[in-house]
């Protein structure tokens, strides 16, 4: 199974899912499957502002010495997004409505993100 299987299993999963996505670190998309409406917010843009953000709480964490970022959660008004590392170079991030279901997108990010790692 590719990148874009697994991405569209994530967001067929996911109550509220918008866009699901693999990303490098350096904000580069891997592969990048959107499923609704982004309520008018410029998708590929967040993802690469979000994967700075989660580059500086890993920074941050490794600094601190309080051992690895597994989760980042960022909500906003419009969105409210899930990312998780799959390893030093990469991360899986979901978007979704705010009142989207939330404990089944941490849920599947955690089941997901090893069977998307050995994509690699």
């Amino acid at each position: 199974m590719g990148f874009r299987e697994h991405l569209e299993k994530i967001c067929s999963s996911v109550e509220g899912a918008v866009a699901a996505s693999v990303m490098g670190f350096d904000g580069i998309a891997i592969d990048t499957y959107e499923c609704a409406g982004s309520d008018g917010v410029d998708l590929s843009s967040l993802l690469v502002e979000y994967a700075n953000i989660l580059s500086q709480v890993r920074s941050a964490a490794a600094v601190l010495q309080t051992g690895g970022v597994r989760e980042l959660i960022i909500s906003t008004d419009k969105l409210a997004t899930f990312s998780r590392p799959l390893g030093p170079e990469y991360f899986l991030i979901l978007a979704l409505v705010p009142d989207g279901n939330w404990g089944k997108a941490r849920y599947v990010l955690r089941v997901a993100a090893p069977e998307v790692s050995r994509e690699f």
